[in-house]
């Protein structure tokens, strides 16, 4: 057990491959496309995970924070194909404004060595993982927000 979370360890630094997200309008959006706007979060997400659904509004409050600073949260959905109707109306009816993917073969989730859900990573424009969460309970959406808050380059007031 030591070994494997030795390992998860380490993986959290490095960097994102090159990956493809099918949005829920259809079209397809590459991760270099959110990189160049910016610090991207990307949450892994389901309908039958309760605390991913339990996250969902702290995400959508912290990309309103942050968004004017460049941060885009873009909540990727594992859901099957049958389910993609559901997943538009649930986010519709949240009043979410979190850009939304899917990935119904896990594909782009398996390339981040995702192993439970929710599972967050902070990607800096250069591709480099800064930080990585799998789970949810409450006041994890502190931490997540001190991590993005560090993310950002000090200003030229705070040097």
């Amino acid at each position: 057990m030591a070994i494997l979370i030795a390992s998860v360890a380490s993986a959290q630094l490095g960097k994102a491959p090159p990956l493809r997200f099918q949005m829920t309008d259809g079209r397809e959006a590459l991760l270099q496309n959110f990189l160049d706007q910016g610090l991207l979060l990307i949450d892994y997400w389901a309908l039958w995970c309760s605390p991913c659904l339990k996250k969902m509004p702290h995400l959508n409050k912290l990309q309103k924070e942050f968004e004017d600073e460049g941060l885009t949260i873009l909540a990727v959905n594992l859901d099957s194909e049958r389910s993609v109707s559901k997943v538009k109306s649930y986010v519709r009816s949240k009043g979410y404004t979190l850009p939304v993917a899917l990935d119904p073969s896990q594909e782009t989730y398996r390339m981040l060595n995702g192993i439970a859900m929710p599972y967050s990573l902070l990607i800096d424009q250069a591709g480099s993982i800064l930080y990585r969460h799998s789970g949810y309970a409450p006041g994890d959406e502190r931490i997540l927000k001190e991590k993005i808050e560090a993310a950002f380059p000090a200003s030229p007031s705070n040097s």
